[in-house]
């Protein structure tokens, strides 16, 4: 049985304002009742399910589109641009986590203006900001975790 957009606002979260805006991005379409107002069906109230959750995962108003209306390239396309930003974002995470991790174990008593390895990561960010400093920037920062690790750490290119 269909539902005016308080109850749909309140089984999936989304405050009826959230609603409406993702109806004007032409995300879903309610039908509407004699009265011209909303009713939203077991589909939209899957739909707008979908959108709450693609929210709480970061997923911008384009990519919940895409997913809701995947257009020509299908389904699978606009899920696989959606697994790729992820990934990225994932890999800037562990990123941070490894720099995090590295600095906070630096004996140094200000890491930022004493640690050896933190200072090669910062100089290596600065010869990336260099046109055609992207080979020298990467040998800096193998070059240190080299010194750091020793022989027998593994390369960047093993680490997943």
């Amino acid at each position: 049985m269909p539902v005016a957009i308080g109850a749909a606002a309140r089984r999936v979260e989304l405050a009826p304002t959230a609603i409406r805006f993702y109806e004007e991005q032409g995300i879903l379409t309610p039908t509407r009742g004699r009265d011209g107002r909303r009713r939203y069906d077991r589909a939209d109230l899957r739909t707008l399910a979908f959108v709450a959750l693609a929210r709480d995962l970061g997923f911008g108003v384009a990519a919940i589109r895409s997913a809701v209306h995947p257009g020509a390239d299908g389904w699978a396309a606009a899920v696989d641009a959606q697994v790729a930003e992820l990934d990225a974002v994932i890999a800037k995470a562990r990123r941070a986590r490894e720099l995090l991790v590295q600095a906070r174990d630096c004996p140094a008593p200000s890491p930022v203006h004493d640690c050896p390895h933190l200072h090669a990561e910062l100089d290596a960010l600065i010869e990336r900001q260099r046109p055609g400093a992207q080979d020298a920037s990467s040998r800096a920062v193998t070059s240190a975790r080299a010194r750091r690790d020793g022989p027998s750490a593994p390369s960047d290119a093993t680490v997943a």
